[in-house]
């Protein structure tokens, strides 16, 4: 049997959160660069400080709905619902794309908040329809609840990571 799998995203942000991410890796990478000439606290604070806001936006950027056989996977930038689509009562579209489940409550995706741009392009109403079509697809295939987990985001969690490296050296070279 063949796997269903449409993945659903603005694509738009997907590439001004990579392209903002990079130039902030690329200037933290500057920063870190200019410590061949010894070790300054202010270039590894404005290092923290970039790679720090490009893992926010790289985790905002991957926000997206993975519709997956007899599942909606709902990432968002830090919990993941995997919600089988008999536990959906509705999809609903309130300036941002809502799945309500039958327990669990209210999900949104912050894949498809509130824009400008939307308000003419209307993804969100575009995505909720083919969330709902695929809910009604598969509706009856699919037993158990919802389950939330922590979004994985391997680049993300590494500038993170180099961030806070960054910081504590900066603290320690600043109090030195």
């Amino acid at each position: 049997m063949k796997s269903h799998r449409v993945v659903l995203r603005r694509k738009s942000l997907t590439f001004v959160a990579w392209s903002f991410a990079l130039l902030l890796m690329l200037i933290g990478s500057i920063a870190l660069a200019s410590l061949a000439d010894g070790v300054d606290a202010d270039a590894l604070g404005v290092a923290a400080v970039c790679l720090v806001s490009a893992s926010f936006i790289l985790r905002a950027g991957r926000a997206r709905i993975v519709l997956a056989d007899v599942n909606v996977l709902v990432i968002n930038p830090v919990f993941t619902y995997a919600i089988p689509c008999r536990a959906v009562r509705e999809v609903r579209e309130e300036h941002t794309l809502i799945i309500v489940t039958n327990g669990e409550g209210d999900i949104s995706s912050a894949a498809f908040g509130s824009s400008l741009i939307d308000h003419f392009v209307r993804s969100t109403e575009r995505a909720s329809d083919e969330v709902a079509r695929h809910v009604r697809a598969f509706r009856g295939r699919a037993a158990g609840g919802v389950v939330r987990r922590m979004t994985r985001a391997w680049v993300a969690d590494a500038c993170g990571l180099a961030a806070l490296v960054c910081a504590v050296a900066a603290v320690w070279a600043g109090s030195s």
